[in-house]
């Protein structure tokens, strides 16, 4: 029973090596000031309800709306591929895998809560581990690229 929870709070939030990989609570993605981002739902292996929120120093820009700071978005509503615009003060945008057992609650970071990031020159894969206490790290798997700027 792998409880990556506990690692985390042993290395003080920051990424820990396990079986070899570098496994993360959250990842950091450096973008232009207004940056589109392209995230892709590859796949779900999970019983409970499986997104990503991206966090920000600014706003997000999605479906004609403006929201501030963060965003959450689900896999099971989404479209497979979304595109959505970050325009952000710090240039960073904070990428942590979420979920919900089915009490309506967005959880995220405890028990078996952990990220494989795999990168590219500008696609980034998420390997993401829910909350339950294994080591699969096919719960969630999306990609998010930053498309070039106009």
């Amino acid at each position: 029973m792998t409880v990556f929870e506990e690692l985390f709070l042993k290395s003080k939030g920051q990424p820990i090596d396990y079986n070899g990989r570098l496994v993360q609570m959250m990842d950091e993605v450096t973008v232009g000031h207004r940056q589109t981002l392209r995230v892709t739902f590859e796949s779900v292996n999970s019983d409970w309800r499986q997104g990503i929120a991206l966090m920000t120093d600014g706003f997000f820009e999605f479906n004609g709306q403006r929201i501030s700071k963060s965003i959450a978005i689900w896999q099971d509503t989404a479209p497979r591929m979304v595109e959505l615009l970050v325009e952000s003060k710090d240039r960073k945008c904070r990428v942590k895998n979420i979920w919900d057992v089915g009490d309506g609650v967005v959880h995220s970071w405890h028990n078996g809560a952990a990220m494989i990031v795999e990168r590219d020159a500008n696609r980034i894969c998420y390997l993401c581990n829910d909350g339950r206490a294994d080591d699969d790290f096919d719960d969630l798997v999306l990609e998010l690229e930053m498309l070039p700027q106009h």
